[in-house]
């Protein structure tokens, strides 16, 4: 129980500081090389991919069910506000699997299945709805990418003033 709630706390402070340093985060990054544009992507996408995989390696296997999955949703949505405020990223499109994955529990929770294979099915089948979703999520956030890698917002020339005006006029 101690692990747990250690955890818990370190999921809610960095919720606290991921929206306290939102506008200074995207600051720290310089472009320096016009060669690792792909990479930049790269690492925006395994920064979300790993808010979503990193909380279910850390939490322990003995642990109650319903606190195991709300400490997982919790530090999911942790996790996942640093890209979001590091790369400027809309929230919506960021916490689209976080979104499903709760769809998905409550899917399995639905009290009234009359045995496992019909429970096997209606999580395929919300699933199988889900995955254009998953999908459009994940185009809006590369194509987001694209665009603060061709306006070059994110990523200030060394010595050149990081306007911040730029910055509102993209939302």
């Amino acid at each position: 129980m101690p692990w747990v709630l250690i955890q818990a706390v370190f999921y809610l402070g960095t919720i606290l500081v991921t929206r306290l340093t939102r506008s200074s985060m995207s600051k720290l990054c310089y472009r320096r090389f016009d060669k690792n544009l792909a990479a930049f992507k790269m690492v925006a996408l395994l920064l979300i991919l790993s808010a979503y995989i990193v909380p279910f390696f850390i939490i322990p296997q003995t642990i109650h069910p319903l606190m195991g999955w709300s400490l997982y949703l919790a530090g999911a949505f942790a996790l996942s506000s640093i890209p979001i405020n590091a790369f400027l990223l809309r929230v919506l499109h960021v916490l689209t699997p976080w979104l499903v994955i709760l769809g998905t529990l409550l899917v399995m929770a639905f009290p009234s299945y009359p045995d496992g294979v019909v429970r096997a099915l209606s999580v395929f089948g919300y699933a199988f709805c889900c995955a254009p979703f998953l999908w459009v999520s994940f185009v809006k956030i590369t194509s987001h990418l694209q665009i603060l890698i061709d306006k070059e917002v994110l990523f200030p020339r060394l010595g050149e003033s990081g306007s911040s005006s730029s910055l509102s006029k993209l939302y």
